[in-house]
């Protein structure tokens, strides 16, 4: 049985549909980390990272102490973002066809219904592209009108040639200000997913599905985590299902073995019909014994499907798990900073990985350096910021009782 206190944790990371390299990678972890380090009164000490030959996995370690606990961390980036530099490299003639191709495909599929029914709010997310492609289409379409109606006719060529040249225009602005690009971008890559013709990213989930098994054999750890964001909770769910073939006793053995999800995408591929091989896949990683699954939600975070069972949205039988908690941002950050990120629905669905400026029971940092087990984590909640001190100790014990406390009263009331 796991006690209150973890002394070395072996923590993979899988990021979400961003261009974000390596490099880019450890630099901003280290700036965040640094905000951890203050709000919870600890000192934390990075390794340079390592770069595997393949270039599929970034490896760094953290050395973390507090007033009277130390913990040893590996950090594993799983690696695919050479896969998002790629299509953000492609052409905007080959880019529109196929982001628009992209998005019908969920519309006939009857995928963004299933949107709405599940989340009005993602998918009000989902037609934020029609948006943008319908305004600019019907700007352009009147624009010649406008001229007419100032006193200024066109010619029905010209007329023709001005919507053109202003569509494709405001096309391209929007694509960089707007950012359409990046959304026709991850709704082809989501697409390929979807239909499993993505070249190349077999080989790369199998590799992380390697790395896995790997790290979660080492009895060196008391527990590993293997976390997912966005677009990324899709892609891992995947990459499980494809260790367990590998381990079918995988995380019986060892340490703790968590998959961690947070604003996760994984019902934007798995509500689509033709993704039936994910929602078997997501059926054996709830069903496995060894495999412990949490997922975090926030109202906020548009990006993602807010309280949601991601088993049940699929019409999967109930496993009991993820166990699903709501985070509030704004307890997470200052007031001034919350207020500054508010309506930045991008920057507040990366705060998942960003470091906290006020204490809260979900962490991302805490989670990665902290001496607490995700499972008391999750039990504890609110409770287990209060088992630390101003001075940055921490009381196991104190965490451990207010949990059991809990469950006595909630028997009593039962």
């Amino acid at each position: 049985m796991q006690t209150g206190v973890v002394k070395r944790r072996g923590f993979l990371c899988i990021g979400g549909y961003e261009p974000i390299d390596a490099e880019w990678w450890y630099r901003r972890f280290g700036r965040e980390l640094k905000r951890f380090e203050a709000t919870w009164n600890v000192q934390s000490v990075m390794s340079p990272p390592i770069i595997s030959e393949d270039g599929s996995l970034a490896v760094w370690k953290i050395d973390t102490k507090g007033a009277d606990w130390h913990v040893e961390t590996e950090y594993r980036l799983l690696r695919w973002d050479d896969f998002v530099k790629a299509d953000f490299a492609r052409s905007g003639v080959e880019r529109v066809p196929k982001g628009i191709g992209a998005l019908f495909d969920f519309v006939f599929s009857g995928a963004a219904l299933r949107y709405f029914r599940t989340s009005v709010r993602y998918g009000l997310f989902f037609l934020y592209p029609f948006v943008i492609l319908g305004g600019i289409a019907a700007f352009s379409v009147f624009l010649p009108r406008f001229f007419s109606l100032a006193g200024l006719p066109v010619p029905a060529l010209a007329a023709f040639f001005l919507s053109v040249v202003c569509f494709f225009g405001l096309l391209y602005a929007a694509g960089r200000v707007l950012l359409l690009d990046y959304m026709f971008d991850d709704w082809i890559f989501a697409d390929e997913f979807v239909h499993r013709t993505r070249a190349g990213l077999d080989e790369r989930l199998d590799r992380f599905a390697r790395e896995i098994v790997a790290c979660a054999r080492d009895t060196s750890r008391d527990e590993v985590i293997v976390s997912a964001h966005s677009l990324g909770a899709a892609l891992i769910m995947d990459v499980m299902d494809r260790a367990l073939k590998l381990d079918p006793e995988l995380g019986k053995r060892g340490p703790v073995l968590w998959l961690m999800s947070t604003g996760s995408s994984l019902l934007k591929v798995a509500l689509h019909p033709k993704a039936d091989w994910l929602r078997a896949a997501t059926d054996r990683v709830a069903n496995a014994p060894g495999v412990n699954w949490m997922e975090y939600q926030a109202i906020v975070d548009v990006i993602s499907f807010y309280k949601t069972d991601p088993v049940a949205e699929m019409g999967l039988k109930a496993r009991g798990k993820p166990i699903v908690q709501q985070v509030r941002m704004r307890k997470m950050l200052k007031p001034e900073t919350y207020k500054r990120f508010w309506g930045n629905f991008f920057r507040l669905h990366r705060q998942w990985s960003m470091g906290n400026e006020l204490r809260y029971f979900y962490d991302y940092y805490q989670i990665i350096c902290g001496p607490a087990p995700l499972s008391l984590r999750v039990s504890a909640r609110d409770k287990l910021v209060d088992a630390f001190s101003e001075n940055g100790g921490y009381n196991a014990e104190a965490a451990m009782n207010a949990v059991q406390e809990a469950a006595r009263k909630k028997a009593a009331k039962a």
